[in-house]
């Protein structure tokens, strides 16, 4: 938030620093995508409160001024208002009476007593928004997974543009090598053309991984919700050991998965449906209340008032056929919610031990393209002294140059790997989901 807050008073770009944790921070505040699915799971919370008309008091005020000749309305307000006098008996009174006026206030109260289908509602409508909540919360945790692959992303692609351009250097330095070389009767011009060859491969490749360089930078600017045209600098190395959230097999477990906790709460709130769907069968009691005020001359001057009490039952005691299909519905809704949860924890499990599947094998394959890479490097250094002291031929140094860049690049993807393999465990366990 301050972040964004600061953008957008500079009005310039500015250069953030940003660790992963950082980052995650201004995602989960300032994620558009996120705000939206918080917003709408506030939305859904708030129909519980509609419902709570099932259980507590209504109140309701009217004020309202006329002035008519109809002979039932100004009978009416006549006596309403405590006017009415013996010469208004008259027929002719009755009949056809001068334009009369008058202002009325109410203040009318009820209270349901019984109401069973709007109380189950009222529960239904609760698990409904909690459900929505959890929906969000689910959000929220592929919204950090979104940042810590952008976030790794942008550092995988800087390192490999740099590495890219050590290739090209050490390419372009074997060139000169060649041409020294040839200058003194050593090899022929074929060495030279050759280490421009591998130069002008490697060129394409660092053109190519430049624009991947400036592509990532762009989609982790899209999560944080920064200008296009803000500087970052990511502080976090790929080469950095990280320990993730559920690591030991024990830390997490896969209930705390949003999406789980949305679909336990739908399973709920279609049972509650159930509920009341059958107690729409029922009558309903309710007391309700009114007093009132007649004016002639303003709302609150002088006439007379009156009051009401009075207790009421509504019960459609045979709605056709509607109320078992209602009935058989909700409970064909509640079968599918429970199935659909069983089906979700299920595929939840398999998830959950796919990505710690995925964790293990990546951190071997980050051990081996370690040693990988040192052992390429060791190699270079080899293929170097044999080519400087006419020992081996260019094509070696070229071909043993690839295989140090390659072992390089895999390196630092399995780095990449690595790190996200983390990430993605803890979302299957639903660690990010609050």
């Amino acid at each position: 938030m301050i972040i964004a807050i600061l953008l957008s008073l500079s009005g310039s770009a500015d250069t953030l620093r940003l660790s992963l944790d950082d980052a995650i921070r201004q995602a989960l505040a300032e994620n558009p995508s996120l705000r939206a699915e918080r917003a709408d799971a506030r939305s859904a919370g708030a129909l519980a409160l509609a419902a709570t008309r099932a259980f507590l008091p209504s109140l309701r005020a009217e004020a309202q001024g006329l002035r008519t000749t109809d002979p039932v309305g100004v009978f009416g307000l006549k006596l309403r208002q405590g006017v009415f006098a013996g010469g208004d008996l008259a027929l002719d009174a009755l009949n056809a009476p001068g334009a009369f006026g008058g202002f009325a206030t109410t203040l009318q109260v009820e209270l349901p007593l019984l109401a069973p289908e709007g109380l189950f509602g009222y529960a239904a409508a609760r698990r409904a928004g909690e459900a929505r909540a959890a929906g969000a919360d689910r959000a929220a945790g592929a919204t950090v997974v979104g940042v810590t692959q952008a976030y790794w992303g942008v550092q995988l692609a800087a390192l490999r543009l740099s590495a890219l351009d050590t290739a090209w250097a050490a390419a372009r330095a074997h060139e000169a090598q060649a041409e020294a070389l040839r200058a003194q009767g050593v090899v022929t011009g074929l060495d030279a053309r050759l280490a421009r060859l591998r130069a002008a491969d490697v060129e394409v490749r660092r053109l190519a991984a430049g624009a991947e360089a400036e592509n990532a930078r762009s989609r982790l600017r899209a999560l944080l919700a920064v200008p296009e045209d803000a500087g970052l600098v990511l502080t976090d190395s790929l080469r950095a050991d990280r320990v993730g959230r559920c690591g030991d097999a024990n830390a997490c477990a896969v209930a705390d998965r949003g999406d789980l906790r949305a679909l336990q709460s739908g399973a709920g709130a279609a049972g509650l449906a159930v509920k009341a769907a059958w107690a729409a069968q029922l009558p309903q009691l309710a007391v309700f209340g009114a007093v009132s005020h007649h004016g002639h001359d303003a709302p609150w001057g002088a006439g007379s008032g009156d009051w009401t009490v009075g207790i009421g039952m509504r019960w459609a005691v045979f709605p056709a056929l509607s109320g078992v299909a209602a009935v058989r519905r909700a409970s064909a809704d509640a079968d599918g919610a429970r199935a659909r949860l069983e089906a979700a924890e299920r595929q939840a499990q398999v998830e959950a031990a796919a990505a710690r599947r995925l964790l293990e094998a990546a951190r071997a394959g980050a051990a081996v393209a370690a040693d990988a890479a040192e052992e390429a490097a060791t190699a270079l250094e080899q293929a170097r002294l044999r080519y400087r002291t006419g020992a081996a031929p260019i094509t070696e140094l070229l071909d043993v140059q690839a295989a140090a860049t390659h072992a390089t690049l895999t390196h630092l993807s399995a780095r990449h790997d690595l790190l996200l393999a983390q990430a993605l465990l803890d979302f299957a366990y639903g660690a990010y989901d609050r």
